[in-house]
């Protein structure tokens, strides 16, 4: 069966591994879904149904760390990163110097803790200037990493309370695991490697220092491999310089969620222009008709959006979409951070072997919109998935078909149907749990505000509440109130769909005007890609 589209609720059986080891996931909203949120991938057959949850539990865990929507705030408490990364492939080591800047949880403790992979051995540590002392421990992160380990950090006597400024050396042997989808026991599978094959190193392994879950990081990194890889990292590309025989290149994210190392010596480039944005495509085998229709398709969603919700900030103006050579890993179009989309060249090589018609199109509109949609916090996260598998689905009505998206959306609001009589409402559904809440009931309840408003009218206060509310801390007051002043006085569906238990609320739509109604390349009226609620 063709793997077509991986949207759905694998996170349950994420959340249950967490639990299993500990996790206690309600209690951790603040963890931005840096990590994760984009592994929302569930695999489909050609004609979208759902496969056996043995066909897709092995690539679960993914749910839970990597991806993406850019979910934290400025006003936090911005860890700095500053590190220097040198990479053997061939030995399969890393040697990583640097420093970091962070105010602790608790300013006044005398020790503090940050999680890191477990064969680094830490050659020096140094707190305000002081040698500080170190233990192990059990890992901070209550999620399923198989290679982490906690370092507890004794403060210096004399050091005072407050900013710590932590300089850092550590080196070692990435541990070796295989990768998600390549076995069934995902507690123990990893994407993360280094080998003479590629790179690919993210927060799964814990290769940095990871002192905090659910921060924004600004990363100030610098990277060396040999002469002959290409390096790609989140952020902004500053330099790129040969030294010593090596390829040392400089990358700068004020507002990351992870840090990203992905290299290979053998990838290729293809580079496409278009709304104001550079795209980059890194693969090493793909087919060159995929690639330009990749290209192109990220291309037409970033313009689409920009013209539906205005103008938003990639850094550098350059979106990279990298194909990356593990020949398993995490599902579909994967992972996003700040300008990167990170995807399994194995598995969507494994995809068009099996169907020729195979696309990535709609899962890569998601990640993209994650560039617009990504202010939602804490519990809020939900407002970050629904508003872009939504628009995901909006970018194949517009730039594919009708009939696709009224696929899509009926095929949610089934899956909305099935959901137990208590699954939680949106106004409360936690951040790591019920996948077919925070996407597809979102989705679908944004769907009823566009039948309810109409095109022109629901488009307008989409981008009305992007601009309003973009760069802000922003959670299910201010979506509820925003919208319940748009509607007026149908205000009260807001009410339904957040605080009902459930699948589909039973609310009714009351259509604007035929006038209002728009189909996807005209103002001629059309009619609804779905029924009224019922």
């Amino acid at each position: 069966m063709t793997a077509v589209h991986f949207r759905r609720s694998c996170c349950e059986e994420a959340a249950s591994i967490g639990a299993e080891r500990g996790g206690d996931h309600a209690g951790q909203q603040n963890v931005v879904s840096e990590f994760g949120n984009h592994f929302n991938n569930a695999v489909f057959s050609k004609n979208r149904e759902f496969l056996p949850m043995k066909t897709v539990k092995t690539i679960t865990i993914l749910l839970l760390f990597l991806t993406a929507p850019l979910l934290l705030m400025a006003g936090e408490n911005q860890p700095l990163y500053n590190l220097t990364v040198n990479i053997e492939p061939d030995a399969g080591s890393i040697s990583v110097r640097g420093t970091v800047d962070v105010l602790p949880a608790d300013p006044a403790a005398s020790t503090f803790k940050f999680d890191l992979h477990e064969t680094m051995a830490i050659n020096r540590l140094l707190v305000n200037g002081k040698e500080a002392s170190i233990t192990y421990g059990p890992m901070q992160a209550q999620l399923p990493f198989p290679a982490t380990r906690g370092v507890i950090v004794t403060l210096p006597a004399g050091t005072s309370k407050g900013p710590i400024h932590m300089e850092i050396e550590y080196d070692g042997r990435m541990k070796v695991l295989p990768e998600f989808g390549a076995t069934e026991d995902m507690s123990h599978s990893l994407d993360d490697q280094v080998n003479a094959r590629m790179v690919e190193l993210a927060g799964y392994s814990s290769w940095y220092p990871q002192l905090s879950f659910g921060k924004r990081l600004h990363v100030e990194l610098t990277v060396s491999l040999p002469q002959n890889w290409i390096t790609v990292c989140s952020g902004k590309k500053l330099e790129e310089r040969i030294e010593n025989g090596r390829v040392v290149t400089r990358w700068s994210s004020p507002k990351d969620g992870d840090i990203v190392i992905l290299g290979s010596r053998d990838y290729k480039k293809k580079s496409f222009e278009g709304a104001g944005f550079h795209i980059d495509v890194y693969y090493t085998q793909m087919p060159a008709q995929f690639i330009d229709s990749d290209g192109t398709q990220i291309v037409n969603s970033l313009k689409l959006y920009s013209d539906l919700l205005g103008n938003t900030t990639v850094p550098g103006g350059t979106v990279k979409h990298v194909f990356s050579p593990k020949r398993k890993g995490q599902g579909k179009a994967g992972f996003a951070q700040p300008g990167l989309i990170v995807t399994s060249q194995g598995l969507t090589l494994e995809g068009l072997a099996q169907d020729p018609k195979f696309s990535l199109f709609q899962g890569v509109a998601h990640e993209v919109a994650h560039y617009w949609w990504n202010f939602g916090y804490g519990q809020g996260d939900w407002i970050n998935e629904a508003f872009a598998e939504y628009f995901s689905a909006v970018a194949m009505q517009k730039l594919s078909s009708d009939q696709e998206f009224r696929a899509i959306m009926a095929d949610y609001r089934h899956q909305v149907s099935e959901l137990p009589a208590d699954a939680p409402p949106l106004a409360t559904v936690p951040i790591w749990t019920d996948f077919v809440v925070r996407y597809y009931k979102g989705a679908v309840m944004l769907d009823t505000l566009r039948q309810t408003m109409g095109d022109e009218k629901f488009f307008q206060a989409s981008r009305e509440f992007f601009q309003t509310y973009t760069g802000k801390p922003t959670g299910t007051v201010e979506f509820r109130s925003f919208w319940k002043a748009k509607l007026g006085a149908q205000g009260s569906m807001i009410d339904a769909w957040m605080d009902s238990t459930g699948g589909v609320p039973k609310v009714t739509v009351h259509p604007p005007a035929s006038k209002d109604r728009l189909t996807r390349k005209s103002g001629i009226a059309g009619p609804w890609p779905c029924g009224p609620c019922s």
